[in-house]
């Protein structure tokens, strides 16, 4: 017999189900959830962009921060909230 099947007639099938199916199954879900924020959010922030292609570069090609100190300078889509509130103001009038 090989050894896969020894391991698993000896093993408690509450020790596969709880042990092994269940946390990999949780991790699985908390990963589906996790990427469908992430998902959400970029979502948002395309929808409030005034020019979608320039919105896409920027979200493909964010540059990667690799040292830890603070940021002082604005963030791009931290203007299209204000562009789209002018433009929202305008219409309005």
């Amino acid at each position: 017999m090989s050894s896969l099947s020894v391991f698993l007639k000896n093993v408690p099938g509450w020790f596969l189900c709880g042990g092994v199916f269940l946390p990999v199954t949780l991790l699985l879900l908390l990963l589906i959830l996790h990427l469908n924020r992430k998902l959400q959010e970029v979502e948002v922030e395309l929808s409030e962009a005034p020019d979608l292609r320039e919105a896409a570069q920027q979200l493909l090609f964010k540059p990667k921060h690799t040292h830890s100190h603070k940021h002082t300078h604005v963030h791009r889509h931290t203007h299209w909230h204000r562009d789209a509130e002018k433009k929202s103001a305008f219409k309005m009038r």
